[in-house]
């Protein structure tokens, strides 16, 4: 069997590796001319620092500062550990900048020798299913697979909701996608709009340089608490006809307004009668992975708020063991039904639909969930008590939990500077 996977970030190297370990055969088409995904830095941005219509299309989406908000011992495919066993250095900060981060990916790649298999800057302009499989398109080319794993990542293309009276507002705009430090802000009044990871992130650290910092959004992502140590303001309304930000019943006079509102998931190459995306939400598709009339195209990393590299590990391992015939999943119309079921689910619950694939505390239940059905171990139980660990240390330290000692309940060896706090 012939298996296709397109992207060579975190998803689609553990995918490769799955593939290869069950005897099947794998290309990895990667559009960027190295591996790593999401994790690669680069300095540059954008012309359009809305990331609407570039110029030139950036891949990278991280600061120059980031440092992963899930400690290391977490983010590790299980197995392949983020220390001197594995792929990292023991000495490595538990929450490790991202180019530790990539420095672990590509020593994966190294080990499982999976650099044979992939093409660089070989985009994949189309995918289309032909009687006996799929034919991928890429530059000049076509191929023929018998299977497709998407992992083409979600941080390229910004989502900018809509702002009235915006063409009013004559500072600099720009979403979080294009930003990489805060040097550019020094005195300058900005507006930041989004409670996620990234504004809580870029919020705290443009307040260092500039003349004031206005944090808006819900706390959707959040629990309040978490940023209860820094001034927030509700999700703005728009502009006033003279560019002023309206925000509750204020006017913000700013000169930067930043959008923290996350991505879309893009899948250009794929046609919607295959898949749709309506408004972020990926559908039909069985277990938030393949479509329910076709076990032989693969989603890997769709669902968010979650430890990504061992869920990806996982959703790989359930999709190649479908795949090739290791478990017997239900018949197509009974996963069709599953879906539909859990469409209603979702539709009735009052949830907008930008929010169907977050899992949050319901990962471990999904992880599981796949774990039994095709024949894998569950999470270990010391990963969801660190997951708890960490998620008490940032709700306590919000500002520095970063720098907070955890407890080591996994393989994982840490060298702490200061005495470890007991279990």
């Amino acid at each position: 069997m012939k298996v296709a996977v397109i992207g060579a970030g975190p998803a689609g190297l553990v995918s490769a590796r799955e593939v290869i370990l069950h005897g099947c055969e794998v290309v990895v088409f990667e559009a960027a001319d190295q591996i790593g995904g999401v994790w690669v830095y680069n300095k540059s941005v954008e012309d359009d620092l809305l990331g609407q219509s570039p110029g030139q299309l950036i891949r990278c989406s991280l600061y120059d500062s980031l440092r992963t908000n899930i400690p290391r011992d977490l983010m590790a495919f299980l197995g392949y550990t983020f220390d001197s066993k594995g792929g990292g250095s023991d000495t490595w900060p538990r929450f490790p900048h991202h180019t530790k981060v990539l420095e672990y990916l590509r020593n994966f790649s190294d080990h499982y020798a999976l650099a044979p298999h992939i093409r660089l800057s070989a985009e994949v302009h189309r995918i289309e299913k032909l009687a006996g499989g799929w034919t991928v398109y890429s530059g000049n080319s076509k191929e023929r697979f018998d299977a497709v794993i998407v992992c083409n990542g979600h941080y390229a293309r910004p989502r900018i909701p809509i702002l009235p009276g915006i063409k009013y507002f004559k500072g600099q705009l720009l979403h979080s996608h294009n930003y990489r430090d805060p040097s550019a802000m020094t005195g300058k009044r900005v507006a930041l709009w989004g409670t996620s990871a990234s504004g809580f992130d870029l919020s705290g650290e443009i307040d260092k340089f500039a003349a004031r910092t206005y944090w808006c959004g819900n706390a959707f992502n959040e629990p309040m608490p978490f940023g209860a140590t820094r001034t927030v303001y509700p999700s703005p309304s728009g502009f006033t006809a003279n560019g002023k930000l309206i925000v509750a019943t204020e006017e913000l006079d700013i000169d930067t307004f930043m959008y923290c509102t996350g991505y879309h998931y893009d899948f250009p190459f794929i046609n919607d009668e295959i898949v749709s995306v309506d408004d972020n939400w990926v559908h039909p598709l069985y277990q938030d992975i393949v479509p329910p009339a076709d076990k032989t195209l693969g989603f890997i990393g769709l669902p968010y708020l979650i430890v990504p590299f061992p869920m990806f590990e996982m959703q790989a391992k359930w999709f190649v063991k479908q795949l090739i015939s290791e478990f017997t999943l239900h018949d197509a119309a009974s996963r069709g039904e599953k879906v539909r079921n859990r469409s209603d689910h979702l539709q009735s619950s009052g949830l907008k639909k930008r929010h169907y694939h977050r899992l949050g505390d319901q990962q471990f239940q999904y992880y599981n969930l796949l774990a039994q059905q095709c024949g894998q171990p569950p999470i270990p139980e010391w990963f969801k008590q660190t997951w708890s660990d960490a998620q008490r240390s940032r709700e306590a330290n919000p500002i520095n939990f970063r720098d907070i000692d955890l407890p080591t309940r996994g393989p994982t060896i840490c060298l702490f500077d200061q005495p470890r706090p007991q279990d």
